[in-house]
């Protein structure tokens, strides 16, 4: 085959590409890899921490405070800032991951992260929120060990693709939104103002709602299991050469494009199987995850707009709760955000079975999935038959 960083730059391309059961040579770089992991969690858990240290008041001092409009600002800003900055901070350290993996580099910076993450997290939750230090310490260490044997396994490759796949298929949002809320709004709507789901909301504790969403979201990754398995088995047993090698053209595998493709493709081991599937349901899910979550803000903020709390009050027969997400108090009714969480989880059961099912959402949201197997499959084929040579 090529030399050894020609190499290296193949493989990391399939595992970027989220196929890590591709590569045949053994990870490496481990360090390096896990620290988007660890720069994510860290900065939910600092910034869930702040969070909770601010809002550990009653129901009625929290409802209180809010009423002074700079806290409910800077609360505002912490809640703005869960949802944005542990992601931002996570893609900028892979962009800058990606880099390091080219040169080799980047062991120190990724050690002083691990080690912040492990003892300086438990530090500041520690100082924000009372708990246990040596607690604290061991599941961080933990926690880390779990994201090294992620990398090891490939986990990481595959979740990081298939986040990259869904953000992606965010440029699709006005599509999106034009093709499937109208309809799912035209049945959901309705039922939002119906008294039972209410009643049903408010009656719920919020373990017992949250075993409702993951029935939905079981139901929804077993079908889309059973309809994306009989999928990677139609893409292995088809040829797509011409278009595949045109794609490949401005990747590493460039300099083994002037021989032929092999005429006959290695079967696929159980484990190349499993992860093209698994890539597939994992984007699919993602991408789920994307619109049920854009139903969730739909309604809470329909609620907080439409609904007074006297109108709740008669459906449920009480005043509403002060509702709390994740263990982080929102100035929203806690009846509110049980409905918007059941309606959300039936929304994303219903998408996930339309895209691989609908005509119309399959050309939008699974065929270019479908088209980025198709060429991994062509340079694995180039791959494995220049580690023959």
């Amino acid at each position: 085959m090529a030399d050894e960083r020609g190499v290296e730059a193949v493989e990391q391309w399939f595992r970027r590409r989220g196929l890590p059961a591709v590569v045949r040579g053994r990870p490496a770089h481990l360090l390096v890899r896990t620290t988007p992991a660890v720069v994510f969690i860290a900065a939910w858990q600092l910034l869930t921490a702040v969070l909770n240290a601010v809002d550990g008041q009653t129901d009625a001092d929290f409802d209180r405070l809010l009423d002074d409009d700079l806290f409910a600002l800077g609360y505002g800003g912490l809640l703005l800032g869960l949802v944005v900055v542990p992601g931002l901070s996570s893609w900028l350290t892979a962009r800058w991951v990606r880099r390091k993996l080219v040169d080799r580099g980047g062991d120190v910076p990724a050690a002083v992260m691990a080690t912040g993450f492990v003892v300086v997290v438990p530090i500041a939750e520690w100082l924000l929120e009372d708990g246990s230090l040596p607690f604290g310490l061991v599941a961080q260490a933990a926690i880390l060990a779990g994201l090294f044997a992620a990398a090891f396994v490939g986990v990481g490759s595959i979740v990081g693709w298939a986040l990259r796949a869904a953000f992606r298929q965010l440029r699709l949002l006005g599509e999106l939104t034009s093709r499937v809320l109208p309809l799912l709004l035209l049945f959901t709507v309705f039922g939002f103002f119906t008294t039972e789901i209410w009643q049903v909301g408010a009656a719920l504790p919020r373990q017992r709602m949250w075993l409702v969403v993951g029935l939905f979201a079981v139901v929804a990754v077993v079908f889309l299991l059973a309809m994306l398995k009989a999928e990677v088995t139609t893409l292995t047993q088809s040829r797509t050469a011409p278009v595949g090698l045109d794609k490949l053209r401005e990747t590493p595998l460039a300099p083994f494009l002037a021989g032929d493709v092999p005429a006959e493709r290695l079967p696929l081991t159980k484990l190349e199987r499993a992860n093209m599937v698994l890539v597939l349901v994992l984007t699919q899910v993602l991408q789920t995850l994307v619109l049920a979550t854009l139903v969730f803000v739909f309604f809470v903020a329909f609620g907080i707009i439409a609904i007074q709390h006297s109108v709740i009050k008669a459906w449920i027969g009480r005043d509403p709760a002060s509702g709390t997400l994740f263990g982080i108090q929102l100035p929203v009714p806690e009846e509110l955000l049980q409905v918007s969480l059941f309606i959300a989880a039936f929304s994303g059961l219903y998408f996930a079975a339309s895209t691989v099912t609908d005509a119309k959402y399959r050309t939008a949201f699974f065929d270019p999935l479908a088209d980025h197997l198709a060429v991994s499959l062509v340079a694995r084929d180039l791959y494995l038959d220049a580690r023959k040579r």
